[in-house]
């Protein structure tokens, strides 16, 4: 599985923002006190406010956190993508890596999308930073696969990222809906596989038949 981990995720603060995205995940940021998360973390409420001054000093590490740990994931996964590869499977590889990057996300860092989810569905001040972040990553990648001749430049680059940007978000945000549907989770990770594999053959290939 790929995971982003950041320098400072060993430290007694990074421990304090952790444990804060876990309870405002799971409970929202009005239910969480910034004693809850000392207690959570182990660690006295004085030293919460040392690090963060406020509450809301915490929200915005915890939002900057989670907005550059989308990033890096998805830009790792693309810096995978061997050098030798072809045009003609460029798009392929490009398509497939982020896909499995959006998996790895969802899997792997389950208190991150959970708050991505509640915020962006609560409105929360930092939801609109979180979007811009994610929507300003879909357009400079579709910019750079344009460039190169990869991406249709016919399409509308404001439209298009947005198009993409609720593939992806779908799951996050219906979430509960889903599960009721499915009877599973869906972040179950061979759901998420064959919702990435769908994702990516229609944003290649389409999904209406041509006529005429």
């Amino acid at each position: 599985m790929t995971t982003f981990v950041q320098p400072d995720d060993l430290t007694a603060k990074a421990r304090i923002r952790d444990c804060a995205l876990g309870l405002f995940a799971a409970q929202g940021i009005d239910g969480t006190s910034v004693r809850s998360v000392a207690s959570r973390a182990g660690v006295s409420a004085a030293l919460v406010i040392h690090h963060y001054r406020t509450k809301q000093g915490l929200v915005e590490a915890v939002d900057s956190w989670v907005g550059s740990t989308v990033e890096g994931i998805i830009f790792k996964a693309l810096s995978e993508i061997p050098a030798d590869v072809g045009p003609g499977e460029m798009v392929q590889a490009i398509t497939e890596a982020t896909g499995q990057a959006v998996v790895n996300l969802m899997v792997g860092f389950p208190a991150a999308r959970d708050y991505l989810g509640r915020s962006l569905l609560e409105n929360r001040p930092g939801a609109a930073r979180l979007l811009d972040t994610i929507l300003d990553l879909i357009e400079s990648q579709l910019d750079l696969l344009e460039a190169a001749g990869l991406v249709r430049a016919d399409t509308d680059r404001v439209f298009r990222a947005q198009c993409v940007c609720f593939i992806l978000l779908g799951p996050v945000l219906l979430a509960r809906q889903l599960e009721t549907r499915l009877g599973n989770s869906p972040f179950d990770p061979a759901w998420l596989n064959g919702l990435a594999a769908t994702n990516e053959d229609i944003l290649r290939r389409g999904l209406y038949v041509a006529t005429g």
